[in-house]
C-alpha cells in the first residue's frame, strides 16, 4: 500500500482532540490539523458526535466551531 493512505480516525480520537481544547469552540481546521486528517473526514466524525449529543457547534462568520457539550465533559471526568 502506497500513496496518501491515512489511518482511519475514530470518534474517540476526535473527542480527545476536542477535550484538549476544553470548553473552547474551535474550527474544523484546528481539529483536522491536530489530528493530521482531512477536514471532510473530521467533519463527518464531528457530525456523528453531534448526533450523539457529545459535541455542539456554532457558526460565526461562516465558520463552524465545535466544542464538547456538558454531557461529554461529564462523561470524560
Amino acid at each position: 500500500m502506497g500513496g496518501m493512505a491515512i489511518d482511519p480516525l475514530t470518534n474517540d480520537e476526535v473527542l480527545a482532540a476536542l477535550e484538549d481544547c476544553e470548553a473552547t469552540a474551535v474550527p474544523t481546521a484546528h481539529i483536522s490539523a491536530r489530528l493530521a486528517a482531512p477536514k471532510p473526514y473530521v467533519t463527518t466524525h464531528l457530525q456523528q458526535l453531534a448526533l450523539k449529543g457529545l459535541v455542539g457547534f456554532n457558526t460565526h462568520r461562516g465558520v463552524r466551531r465545535w466544542r464538547l457539550t456538558a454531557a461529554a465533559r461529564a462523561a470524560s471526568e
